[in-house]
């Protein structure tokens, strides 16, 4: 089946599955101790179909072909948690350019081993994704701001990602016409720092009013865009990328025409 993939490993037995039927894959076969999952793709934005593949035995030759994104489940707390790890090391770095590196744990309440984690993620260039929260208050705050944790956020991270099948809602053209100006895109965002600095951000909404090309720009097309400059940010140090989400926010409601009193606050 020739679709892009999206390969879940796991240091724990049975976690990996878990986390694809959790997603919302729909298994179709199991081939040499892989698990394959159907995930259909259908949110405001467009659809796609994409191929789950879990497994949690490191011995056994995992093709990488199509790869778009790695999930990594891991127990940090467990016994020899660092020799679980490493045996997924190779997989790891022979997929280190993959667009979407998500490294998926429950909540860790030792801070020590939480920087040991964090550091291993800035490294490896993978977002930590914790599947629980503990139920304080300045958790609470980040969940009143919209910030997922868990599931929610592993699908919202495989979401944003531009999916080489992808069919845009309201444009019968798949993502590969838009490539062009998603290029376009990059190109110019990659000069911008994404700092407190009031030209740059003047400089970014002028990048976005020539791109958009007005009020007849076509949805499609600015989607396409806003996926280029998610990914973009995403590339930031974790702590620009609030800074870098709350600029692109402002930039693209300005360069959409709204009123930026609506969202000063």
């Amino acid at each position: 089946m020739d679709l892009p993939r999206v390969l879940i490993l796991s240091t724990v037995r049975g976690k990996a599955a878990e986390i694809a039927k959790n997603i919302g894959g729909k298994n179709i076969s199991n081939q040499d101790d892989i698990e394959y999952y159907l995930w259909d793709i259908n949110n405001k934005y467009y659809t796609s179909q994409v191929l789950l593949c879990a497994t949690e035995n490191p011995d056994i030759n995992i093709s990488t072909e199509g790869v778009e994104a790695l999930l990594v489940h891991h127990d940090p707390q467990a016994d020899n948690a660092d020799k679980n790890l490493d045996q997924w090391s190779s997989v790891i770095l022979s997929l280190s350019k993959a667009d979407v590196l998500l490294l998926i744990c429950n909540f860790i309440s030792n801070m020590d081993l939480k920087e040991k984690i964090i550091t291993w993620c800035i490294n490896k260039k993978f977002e930590l994704v914790e599947l629980q929260q503990l139920d304080s208050i300045e958790n609470l705050e980040c969940d009143s701001e919209d910030n997922k944790y868990g599931i929610e956020r592993i699908i919202e991270a495989l979401h944003a990602h531009m999916w080489p099948n992808m069919v845009l809602k309201g444009k019968s053209a798949n993502a590969g016409e838009t490539e062009s100006d998603v290029n376009q895109v990059e190109k110019q965002f990659e000069n911008i720092q994404l700092t407190q600095n009031t030209s740059e951000h003047l400089h970014m909404e002028s990048v976005l009013d020539g791109l958009m090309g007005g009020e007849d720009a076509d949805f499609g097309e600015l989607f396409g865009q806003l996926m280029a400059m998610k990914e973009h940010a995403a590339s930031l140090p974790t702590n620009e990328r609030r800074v870098a989400a709350e600029q692109l926010v402002t930039a693209f409601w300005k360069a959409m025409g709204g009123d930026p009193s609506e969202i000063d606050d």
